[in-house]
């Protein structure tokens, strides 16, 4: 989301001079921590504040502004833990002891990014690492960069930049005399329960309940909304909850070159059923610059060329029309659980034995993977067999060097969503994974000079729900995010519910690749990767080769590119503090 926010905790003690000078008054001023923010802020009571935007747990679920002073107590008494029981939304809370420890809590969604630096006597918080970190030698953490570039599941919470880690989702950073402690407040695994969740019918109409419920809250905080409509499932469940409480949408289709890039005939439907207007727009290769990072002021290097695209399109659309706020469909693939294994096989043996019903979810894998039933099952009982052990990470060593991985300082801590206890389904470890993997495609943007984006299907009511449902649901009827069909048909068109997949910017970024092919090697022959002896630069060569092998590396080498750019950026030695105004 976009907005800026400073937490400063033991302001006192800390004699190095804060970038608030443009940020006004305090919002929250205690002895023991300032809070400047440009988003909303809660007060509560004299307690503490909360930023962002908040929202009531019990249906029909509202925004809230304001406490009563029963309510403030009692959040204060609890040290903020009672909101993650009876509010939901985009948040970061700040909860002052009467001892002076503060404790600073990030909601589960993940919506609101908070990142710290910590010191012995405090902490400073912010929701834009250019508030964290000065530009120059040193600001880059290569090590970092390169667990990235090798496996995003092998991320923990440290980020790209030097000293900078980021408060995950659910997490509480509690700061005293005593020192920094941080703690997981929340964890997905603490809702992974099928024995104790609906029958699929049931499943279904909640779910539908709970979306059209959360999206249409995050619908009524904004004038006028643009809403990218994909094509898709998941953008489309958006826009037909967005769309009651909306006071103004307006839907845009992104078209871009190659096959599966034209997705207009299927948003036309959408937009059609809910008597609304497309706005079509192209990809312009014009607007994309792989020497400048599409995201330079994240914490990782990992927005794709494309986005810089999307942005120019966005930000063009919002000079003709006006928006406040982005509403997109990512992570719904993550939250509706779309698996493609034979996880929910072997947790529905697991949780339910060899019953008839076993059979019927065989079926549904093979229907929807193509695969046979010898298939499925060699793979189940590999799956079977190696539950309980540590999750597997995915990993990709095209493009870098081997020895660079081997002169590594040790694997740092995973993140701990990675660690299931012993008894967790292999399906729902699956599930958590695609969470943990969703929580980086939120930030689209530089915060400070786009639109605000939100993801409602990202909201904590929805994630916990899904959570509770059993992975063999999910793929019921041989369809992936089955619950998700079953829960929409009626609202989103059947043209839409039946897709099973659908196109996206894949043929855009060969054509950046192909535009680019010699800048693309130039900026990594000579970069900061290749000197630090990060990368293995054969892979420029097998990109030439007219072979689906040649298509994946030319992915790769913009991905690597991507990195690159970042870095650089990152590093240039103007001396100044990132500026979050960049455009």
């Amino acid at each position: 989301m976009a907005g800026r926010f400073i937490i400063d905790i033991n302001p006192a003690a800390f004699c190095q001079v804060l970038p608030v000078s443009d940020m006004g008054e305090p919002s929250f001023n205690d002895p023991a921590v300032r809070v400047w923010s440009h988003l909303p802020v809660i007060r509560i009571g004299s307690t503490g504040c909360i930023i962002g935007h908040l929202f009531s747990r019990k249906p029909p679920r509202r925004r809230v502004l304001e406490f009563d002073t029963e309510t403030a107590h009692g959040i204060g008494a609890s040290k903020g833990r009672m909101l993650l029981q009876e509010y939901w939304g985009a948040y970061v809370a700040v909860v002052v002891d009467p001892d002076g420890a503060v404790s600073v809590i990030r909601d589960p969604s993940g919506l609101l990014p908070c990142y710290y630096r910590t010191r012995a006597d405090g902490a400073v918080l912010a929701g834009d690492v250019a508030d964290l970190v000065t530009r120059g030698a040193g600001a880059v953490n290569l090590t970092e960069i390169g667990r990235l570039l090798a496996s995003p599941d092998a991320m923990g919470r440290n980020t790209c930049l030097s000293g900078v880690s980021e408060l995950l989702a659910g997490e509480c950073l509690s700061s005293s005399p005593a020192g920094n402690t941080v703690n997981a407040w929340w964890s997905p695994w603490h809702w992974t329960c099928p024995e104790t969740s609906p029958a699929f019918d049931h499943a279904a109409a909640r779910l539908r309940k709970v979306v059209s419920d959360c999206v249409g809250s995050w619908a009524s905080c904004f004038q006028s909304i643009l809403i990218g409509v994909s094509g898709g499932l998941d953008s489309s469940i958006v826009a037909c909850c967005a769309q009651p409480r909306a006071a103004a949408l307006h839907c845009v289709n992104l078209v871009s070159s190659g096959a599966g890039g034209d997705e207009r005939r299927y948003a036309s439907a959408l937009t059609h059923a809910l008597g609304l207007r497309l706005h079509e727009r192209h990809f312009d290769i014009g607007s994309v610059d792989i020497e400048q990072p599409a995201a330079p002021t994240h914490p990782w290097p990992n927005a794709a060329y494309f986005l810089q695209a999307m942005q120019a399109t966005h930000c063009a659309f919002r000079d003709d029309h006006p928006v406040d706020a982005y509403f997109s469909g990512n992570g719904g693939d993550n939250v509706f659980c779309s698996l493609r294994t034979a996880a929910p096989f072997v947790d529905r043996f697991i949780s339910q034995g060899s019953r008839s019903g076993i059979m019927n979810t065989l079926r549904d894998i093979g229907i929807m993977t193509g695969a046979d039933g010898t298939t499925i099952l060699r793979q189940a009982w590999d799956i079977h067999r190696k539950a309980g052990g540590p999750p597997r990470t995915l990993c990709d060593m095209s493009g870098l060097s081997p020895s660079f991985f081997e002169a590594m300082a040790p694997q740092q801590a995973l993140h701990p969503w990675l660690n299931p206890p012993p008894d967790a389904l292999p399906g729902k470890v699956g599930h958590v994974k695609q969470l943990l993997r969703a929580h980086r495609s939120i930030e689209l943007y530089p915060r400070q000079a786009y639109l605000t984006h939100i993801a409602p299907l990202m909201s904590q009511p929805v994630v916990e729900l899904c959570l509770r449902i059993p992975t063999w649901h999910w793929v019921h009827g041989g369809v992936n995010r089955a619950v998700a069909r079953a829960a929409f048909g009626g609202i989103v068109p059947d043209e839409l519910l039946r897709r099973t997949s659908k196109g996206g910017p894949s043929g855009f970024m060969r054509e950046i690749y192909l535009a680019n092919r010699s800048k693309a090697e130039d900026l990594l022959r000579g970069g900061l990767l290749a000197r630090a002896g990060m990368l293995d630069l054969s892979i420029l060569s097998q990109a030439q080769l007219p072979t689906a092998a040649g298509s994946q590396s030319a992915r790769r080498i913009l991905a690597i590119c991507a990195a690159e750019a970042w870095a650089q950026w990152w590093t240039s030695s103007d001396g100044l503090r990132a500026d979050h105004r960049m455009k």
